[in-house]
């Protein structure tokens, strides 16, 4: 009996003509790797066409997801000049410190450039190779003078400034029509509108920030809680305590930027987003604009903010990693990260321009800007100054008493005679 023989290529026959069907058998016979002999060919080529040296640049920064998307689509130029993939990590400042301290200790890591606080600095330097041959002139003149100070240990650049902020007063000009310039002329207005002043006073680094506005106005140091400066700014914080808002000792940055958006606060100090965010609320010219920090009896001073990149002494892509840092030092750059991120510091806003009267204040207070002491036990030391800036405008203790606290809690002279290293207790 014969078997039917099973049709097994009816996907090559439905719609031909039988003189077709004759040429599709054949095709259908042939071997496979025949028919991937041109792929085969293909990847080949392509991958002749790959550069000599495949390499990853990996860089750990501070910043918020949206700010990566934007912050990934500016490292394209570099990529394609140095044929190479830009590995951007976001992650806290805390986060990336301590990965740095720690592939620092074993000799070895992945991390090619960090992000860090101004106020790690102190910690993060001996992990960080020395970047006096990366940075130009040109490059110098990009920032102020006490951003390079504040990145120089001994007679070595470590870092190199990478977003720089400082803060200005934020006024009600509708309700504010002439805003004040100097403490007299605070302190009057503060007895004026009680509870429309408001200071960050909020157990964190803003409160530093706020009361260094008012040392450093005085002739203080915040190595120096027993000098005469810091004494007359506490004094005078003494007198306008009673006439802040009474929210401003739980105030930090976003909070009482809301309260000034609400109209609840008419003068406060902050960074630079406060003017972008009140601006997105359409507040800001129409309500709401920036001007200089009150000058004090010494003049004006407004505490540096912001990030610091820095090339680790275990980064496996040192020279690599040293260009980067020079293309994000150009002026074109640097005015791509202000316009295109909104960071402001370096490259200020063209004359004229929306944006520099909106951000009028801060260019006042560039020249006026300082740093905070880039010393190991930068945290502790400003945790108790933060305890004595409470102790004044919230618990009514008087100043020679709170400072007295922060005498107690550091050895000064020893501060004082080192350079960058203290001794705390």
């Amino acid at each position: 009996m014969n078997r039917p023989v099973r049709k097994t290529r009816r996907s090559c026959d439905r719609t031909l003509p039988s003189s077709g069907r004759t040429r599709m058998y054949r095709d259908c016979r042939k071997p496979l790797f025949l028919l991937l002999v041109p792929i085969v060919i293909a990847l080949a080529l392509a991958g002749c066409e790959r550069p000599k040296e495949a390499r990853t640049l990996t860089i750990a920064l501070a910043v918020f997801p949206d700010e990566a998307s934007r912050y990934r689509f500016l490292l394209h130029d570099f990529e394609s000049r140095e044929h190479v993939k830009v590995n951007l990590i976001a992650q806290s400042y805390g986060d990336i410190l301590r990965a740095l301290l720690a592939e620092a200790t074993a000799h070895r890591g992945r991390l090619d450039i960090v992000e860090l606080d101004l106020a790690a600095l102190g910690r993060a330097h001996e992990a960080a190779r020395d970047l006096e041959a990366v940075v130009s002139p040109q490059a110098r003149s990009l920032f102020p003078r006490a951003a390079w100070d504040a990145a120089r240990f001994g007679d070595h650049v470590r870092f190199v400034p990478h977003r720089l902020m400082w803060q200005a007063m934020i006024y009600n000009r509708v309700r504010v029509p002439n805003p004040p310039r100097t403490w007299d002329e605070l302190l009057a207005f503060a007895r004026a509108h009680p509870g429309k002043v408001a200071l960050k006073a909020a157990r964190y680094e803003g409160a530093t920030c706020d009361m260094l506005c008012f040392v450093w106005a005085a002739g203080g140091d915040l190595l120096a809680p027993r000098s005469f400066g810091a004494l007359r700014a506490f004094d005078f914080l003494t007198d306008l305590a009673p006439y802040l808002n009474l929210e401003s000792s739980v105030f930090r940055e976003m909070s009482v930027l809301e309260a000034q958006a609400r109209g609840s606060v008419w003068i406060h100090f902050n960074w630079p987003f406060a003017i972008q965010y009140l601006a997105s609320k359409g507040l800001a010219p129409r309500v709401d604009l920036s001007a200089p920090i009150p000058v004090g009896p010494s003049g004006a001073a407004t505490p540096l903010g912001g990030g610091y990149l820095a090339i680790p002494v275990s980064a496996p892509h040192p020279e690599l990693a040293a260009r980067f840092l020079q293309y994000l030092l150009a002026a074109d750059v640097q005015r791509r990260l202000s316009g295109e991120l909104g960071w402001y510091g370096s490259v200020a806003p063209p004359e004229g321009s929306e944006e520099a009267r909106l951000y009028s204040g801060f260019a006042a207070m560039r020249p006026y800007v300082k740093a905070r002491p880039t010393i190991a036990c930068y945290s502790e030391l400003s945790n108790s100054w933060q305890r004595a800036f409470r102790a004044v405008l919230v618990d009514g203790i008087g100043p020679v008493a709170a400072l007295d606290r922060v005498a107690s809690f550091a050895r000064t002279e020893a501060m004082q005679d080192a350079t960058r290293d203290c001794e705390c207790h």
